[in-house]
C-alpha cells in the first residue's frame, strides 16, 4: 500500500504546508513511507492523482487531501473510475465542510488517517465537472465568489470571511428566475434566492443547508429558496445556518428540500454557480447523483476497533 500525502500549500493560510513535519513523524512511527506532493496550481491535485493511479494500477494507493473541499475535490476527480485508489481527507482550508458530515471522526489524527477503513462515497456530476461535497447556485455562490476579498485579510477565518461575504452581497441583487426539474418531472417555475444540490450536509464555513444529506445514500439533497424580502433575509440565514430551516414552520411557504437522482435547472440570466467552493458563471446547471463513484478513507470513531476494524462500515451507520 503507498500513502500520497496533497499538500495545498496556499490552503488555510499555509496549514497544510505545516504539516509536513507531522505527517513524515507519523509515518515513521508505523513504519510506511508516506509520500508528500505539494500542488503547484489550481487542477494539478487532479493531473497528479490520475498520473500515479495509472502508472500504479496494481497498487493499493491511498491519497490525503491536505487542504479544503476544493483539494479534496481534485482529488476525487484524479481517482473518478479507479478500484485501487480511496480518497482521505486531512481538513486544512478555511471551511472543511466535507468532514463536518461525519461527526465525532477526528481527520486531523494522522495515525487514525493511516488506519481508516475504506468505504463508499457518493460523488456529485455538475454542469460536467465532478463535486465531492455540494454545488450551488445564487446567494450562497454570490457569497463564496466574493470571499477570496476577505479571506486575505489579516485575523479573518473561513467562517469570518463568508460573514463578511454575506453583508457585501447582500445590497446586490439577490433573486433569479427559473426554471427547474427534478428527476426528469414537469418544470417548475420559482424566483430563487438559492438553490444547493448537495451530497454532504455543509458548506460555506458551517451552514446546514442540506441536514438530511448522507454522502453514501445514493441521493441527491436539493434545496430551494424562494425570494424573501431583504429583512427577513438575515433572520433565515440564522435558522439556514444551524440546519433548522426545514423545522421553522415560519420558512416552510419559501424553502422546497426534495431527495432526488438529478436536477435541472434554467435561470433568465447569468447566475453564480459553486463547486465545492470554485466559482463560475452560466444560466443553466444539472446535477446527479453518482452513487458509491469513490472509496472514503473514514478515521476511526473513539473506542472503535483499531486498523482495519471498521472495514466494512458505511458512512451513516
Amino acid at each position: 500500500m503507498k500513502y500520497y500525502f496533497i499538500i495545498n500549500p496556499a490552503a488555510g493560510k499555509g496549514t497544510a504546508a505545516r504539516l509536513i513535519p507531522r505527517i513524515r513523524a507519523a509515518a515513521a512511527r508505523r513504519g510506511t513511507e508516506a509520500v508528500v506532493h505539494t500542488t503547484s496550481g489550481p487542477g494539478e491535485a487532479e493531473e497528479f492523482v490520475q498520473e500515479r493511479c495509472l502508472r500504479e494500477a496494481g497498487e493499493e494507493l491511498r491519497f490525503y487531501a491536505c487542504g479544503g473541499d476544493g483539494t479534496a475535490g481534485e482529488a476525487a476527480r484524479g481517482l473518478l473510475g479507479t478500484e485501487n485508489a480511496a480518497l482521505g481527507v486531512i481538513p486544512c482550508g478555511s471551511g472543511n465542510d466535507l468532514v463536518r458530515s461525519f461527526p465525532g471522526r477526528d481527520f486531523l489524527d494522522l495515525e487514525a488517517q493511516l488506519d481508516a477503513a475504506a468505504v463508499p462515497l457518493d460523488l456529485v456530476e455538475f454542469c460536467g465537472r465532478v463535486a465531492v461535497n455540494l454545488c450551488n447556485c445564487g446567494l450562497d455562490a454570490n457569497v463564496a465568489h466574493n470571499m477570496p476579498r476577505f479571506k486575505r485579510l489579516p485575523g479573518v477565518s473561513g467562517s469570518m470571511a463568508y460573514q463578511l461575504s454575506i453583508a457585501h452581497t447582500f445590497f446586490h441583487r439577490l433573486w433569479k428566475d427559473a426554471t427547474v426539474r427534478l428527476d426528469g418531472g414537469p418544470p417548475q417555475k420559482a424566483r430563487l434566492l438559492l438553490l444547493v444540490a448537495a451530497n454532504g450536509q455543509y458548506y460555506g464555513g458551517g451552514y446546514r443547508g442540506a441536514p438530511l444529506a448522507k454522502p453514501d445514500d445514493g441521493l441527491l439533497d436539493v434545496c430551494m429558496v424562494s425570494s424573501i424580502s431583504r429583512w427577513k433575509i438575515l433572520g433565515f440565514l440564522q435558522k439556514y445556518q444551524q440546519g433548522f430551516h426545514l423545522e421553522d414552520p415560519a420558512w416552510a411557504p419559501y424553502v422546497t428540500y426534495r431527495q432526488v437522482r438529478r436536477v435541472e435547472a434554467e435561470f433568465s440570466s447569468p447566475v453564480t454557480m459553486c463547486l465545492d467552493g470554485e466559482t463560475f458563471q452560466g444560466t443553466r446547471m444539472s446535477a446527479r447523483i453518482l452513487p458509491g463513484a469513490a472509496r472514503f478513507l473514514l478515521p476511526a470513531l473513539p473506542g472503535e476497533a483499531g486498523p482495519g476494524g471498521i472495514n466494512g462500515l458505511s458512512i451513516t451507520e
